[in-house]
């Protein structure tokens, strides 16, 4: 009896002490495990700092390479337009590419666009911002009809007046449901165009490669002034609009066959001289159009340090001698998204120059075209 009962006092002692010692694991466990996390977090934190730092770094040497760059013209053989090499950093490593945003279409430019101009646009006999974008809409198989065009002049404008019937101001969006405030000012961003009344997000996610929200005035005037084409810069299809359903392919063709251009008479007389124009090119893609040097870009460097990676989006003014960051987004991106062809900038960027796919990029690339920096990285 008394066997048995040490026999049981010695079991009872034994599953506490199996208890206490479970107990202790447990506990020590979960005090690594947040102590790696903690260590986990610290670190990440710091690579962040770290790569914010250096991406702002590599945002300065950017700017002085714009800085440096000769402003009278602007073309893709530039340094500016060289992808900056992927430089290797303890820990990671540092990429980018600056793009020139005066080769996409301006959305507020159309503030420039009254209704006398809206009234002929269609009519005479030379590009204007309104044929350019029914043209670009037909490109991506897009709908045109005259509300198109109304309806983003009646955005950007500070009027609550209509441009046109068949524009859109307060009236018309307070029907919506649920109801929104009309803009009556430029865009901020180009996906903004997604609020304005007539087109769908869908639609404006196949024009984000080639359109852009820049600013039309400057700190010494009120006056909207709109920002001009860059010829030497323009992608494909804003190059096939440009040239309009009589000329498209043979613009697009002569321009690129010519490019660079160090005068924008020389892309005048490259023009007159391939299509045999009467009136000349001058006439019909006037200076107030088109231009050969830009004023505004776009700077994209990945800092991946770590698990962190940083892609700073800036863009650039450069007028006057001076250069000004007018705006600058940073994201912060897990290094186990990988960066391929299919990613949202990538699309974006290797669409300015018209090619969608990597086959695309090859063959054009065998055909020692240039391109610009931020497709070649795949950035």
């Amino acid at each position: 009896m008394i066997t048995q009962c040490a026999s049981r006092q010695t079991g009872v002692a034994l599953l506490a002490a199996l208890v206490l010692v479970m107990t202790v694991v447990i506990i020590m466990g979960n005090i690594f495990y947040r102590h790696q996390i903690n260590v986990a977090q610290t670190a990440l934190s710091l690579h962040q700092d770290q790569a914010n730092l250096l991406a702002l770094g590599a945002e300065s040497w950017a700017r002085q390479l714009l800085e440096d760059d000769d402003p009278k013209y602007d073309h893709f053989d530039e340094i500016w337009a060289q992808a900056i090499p992927a430089m290797p950093v303890e820990g990671g490593l540092i990429n980018g590419c600056i793009s020139d945003l005066q080769g996409r279409f301006n959305l507020n430019n159309f503030a420039k666009v009254n209704s006398a101009d809206l009234s002929r646009a269609f009519s005479e006999n030379k590009a204007n911002f309104p044929k350019i974008w029914h043209y670009l809409l037909n490109l991506q198989e897009i709908p045109v009809f005259p509300g198109r065009v109304a309806s983003i002049i009646d955005w950007v404008d500070k009027k609550s007046i209509l441009i046109s019937v068949d524009g859109a101001e307060h009236d018309e969006y307070a029907g919506l449901m649920p109801p929104r405030m009309v803009g009556d000012g430029p865009m901020v961003e180009p996906s903004e165009l997604a609020a304005v009344m007539g087109y769908e997000i869908f639609e404006v996610q196949q024009l984000m490669p080639w359109i852009t929200a820049l600013p039309i005035t400057t700190p010494s005037s009120l006056t909207p002034t709109a920002t001009k084409i860059n010829i030497n810069t323009a992608s494909d299809e804003l190059l096939l609009a440009l040239g309009g359903t009589t000329y498209d392919l043979q613009f697009r063709d002569a321009v690129v066959a010519g490019r660079p251009f160090e005068k924008i008479d020389d892309f005048h007389t490259q023009i007159d001289t391939e299509l045999a124009l009467t009136p000349n090119a001058a006439t019909r893609w006037p200076n107030t159009l088109v231009d050969i040097k830009s004023e505004y870009f776009q700077l994209y460097i990945e800092v991946i340090l770590g698990e962190a990676r940083i892609e700073v989006n800036s863009i650039i003014r450069r007028s006057g001698g001076k250069l000004d960051i007018i705006s600058r987004d940073l994201t912060t991106v897990p290094v186990s998204v990988e960066k391929n062809s299919t990613s949202v900038l990538f699309e974006k960027l290797a669409s300015t120059v018209g090619f969608g796919s990597d086959n695309e990029v090859e063959e054009a690339m065998d055909n020692r075209q240039v391109q610009p920096a931020c497709l070649m990285i795949g950035a």
